[in-house]
């Protein structure tokens, strides 16, 4: 349409649809709003990314509970007990006997999957034979240290879980950037569909402008009497027609204005209209530039290589874990004994009695058939994930080279569909001019008219046709939100579920 904007016939148009009553009703509690910040708006508000914004928060609270393996662990025991019994069977005496035990030890997890141990025990004693053992403190201060040297062996195996929930929240963030670019592209295509209905409501009323005049020629020349009756019938009929069209088209755009708003959220009242017309010129796209592009950027993309990640290493762990548990253990501390605790700890400290040990601790289920399942898992799902990617990569780059061509296909639609603009503005011109002479009907005239709306029609959906398809060839290649200049981090999709909590 635009290709025709200067031309006597579009100017006198303009001018009709200025005149009709009622054309410029529709500017009024008219927001307008750009492209960009229609993309813009939808990222922070549409309601259904929202959602998704909850994921990553959610894998994080997954590191935090996975890195609580490396909580220090407190034990405490507190025991007492009184026991009679008889030294020898039918006696007469009874010998009444008490323990007393005040435990406490304090374990922690190491990286090498060591678990280190400090403990102090207390044991007080105390029977009713008044003998030298009838009464007794038994503190005891040690240290122990078991460490795996196969199975269990090393900070991998050791935060196995913490790696496997830090990939959980890098595929969450992929899977947030794959839905932050579906909406995108449903915010563009709501925006130009927009365009499109508006562009199409002035299509209408041009239409209608252009059968009011023919209308109001008519009853000016049939009352002259130089035009037949019928010919008042004929545009009485286009005249309504037009009518409703244009009542369809207001529908229409006010529905597309309503959706867009819907879809991004837009908080202030008044109807959405966008501040320009259809972008002009052509987007150049090379396919091995693109496909290069694509194969960096798109999330799903990322998100599957996340996940053979997580497999290779799932699998690297399960060989290990395969392995016989072998450790070596090791304690050492010091006792004391006293009839006294006072005296017991004095001992104690002193260090007069010490006490070691070292040794080895075996263990392994004869078959193992849990860990070889598991480790035939790992390697057949790490074997499956690559399999996904080499699939992916093939329909990524089948994408790109479909959305390339699709764009041309559609750019091309463009130009025919602009040839036909100027040949119905031509025909159309040519018609008015010959029915002021009494050279066309009113009905040719109407029927000219509509073909020129339908090429109007056709322009406007070329040209949509032509932006959709951008904006799939942009998603193919995973930098539609770059396009609009939104660039957002790992820190700020965090910050967006922390504003939701609140």
């Amino acid at each position: 349409m635009k290709a025709c904007g200067r031309s006597s016939l579009f100017f006198l148009l303009a001018v009709l649809v200025a005149a009709s009553p009622g054309a410029g009703d529709a500017a009024e509690g008219e927001i307008p709003i750009s492209l960009d910040a229609t993309v813009r708006t939808a990222i922070e508000r549409n309601l259904g990314l929202r959602v998704t914004t909850f994921n990553p928060a959610i894998a994080e609270t997954g590191i935090l509970r996975a890195g609580g393996i490396y909580n220090p662990r407190l034990d405490a025991l507190l025991d007492h007990r009184e026991e009679d019994y008889r030294l020898i069977p039918d006696s007469a005496t009874v010998v009444k006997s008490r323990f007393f035990d005040a435990d406490v030890s304090l374990n922690q997890l190491l990286g090498t999957g060591a678990t280190a141990s400090v403990a102090f025990n207390n044991l007080f004693f105390e029977d009713s034979l008044e003998g030298p053992a009838s009464r007794f403190a038994r503190p005891e201060l040690s240290l122990s240290l078991s460490q795996p040297l196969l199975s269990g062996l090393g900070r991998e195996v050791t935060e196995r879980g913490i790696t496997v929930a830090s990939d959980a929240k890098e595929a969450a963030l992929a899977q947030w950037r794959d839905a932050a670019l579906a909406v995108a592209a449903s915010a563009r295509d709501a925006y130009f569909s927009l365009i499109k209905a508006q562009e199409e409501l002035a299509t209408r009323e041009a239409s209608l402008a252009v059968a009011r005049q023919v209308h109001a020629e008519n009853e000016a020349r049939v009352r002259a009497g130089v035009l037949a009756s019928i010919e008042l019938l004929d545009s009485e009929f286009g005249l309504a027609g037009r009518e409703r069209d244009l009542l369809e088209t207001q529908k229409n755009a006010l529905e597309q204005a309503d959706r867009l708003r819907v879809l991004i959220q837009y908080p202030d009242r008044g109807i959405l209209s966008p501040e320009t017309s259809f972008p002009e010129g052509r987007v150049e796209a090379s396919e091995e530039g693109a496909t290069e592009v694509a194969l960096r950027e798109r999330p799903d993309l990322v998100g599957a290589r996340i996940s053979r990640k997580t497999y290779e290493f799932q699998a690297k762990i399960s060989r290990n874990l395969a392995l016989p548990s072998l450790a070596a253990t090791g304690s050492a501390g010091v006792k004391g004994l006293s009839k006294n605790y006072g005296d017991a700890i004095d001992d104690l400290v002193s260090a007069d009695v010490p006490f070691w040990s070292v040794g080895l601790s075996f263990s392994y289920p004869l078959g193992n058939d849990s860990a070889r399942a598991d480790l035939a898992e790992a390697r057949l799902r790490a074997r499956q994930a690559e399999a996904q990617i080499r699939n992916l990569e093939e329909s990524i780059a089948l994408d790109v080279r479909s959305a390339i061509r699709d764009m041309e296909t559609k750019f091309r639609q463009i130009e025919v569909a602009r040839k036909g603009v100027v040949l119905g503005e031509a025909r159309l011109a040519s018609f008015l001019k010959r029915g002021k002479l009494g050279l066309a009907t009113t009905k040719n005239i109407l029927e000219v008219e509509a073909d020129y709306a339908a090429a109007r029609d056709a322009l406007t959906a070329a040209r949509a046709d032509y932006q959709g398809a951008v904006t799939r060839f942009y998603r193919s290649t995973g930098e539609l939100l770059e396009r609009h200049g939104i660039r957002v981090s790992d820190r700020e999709i965090e910050t967006m579920t922390r504003k939701d909590l609140r």
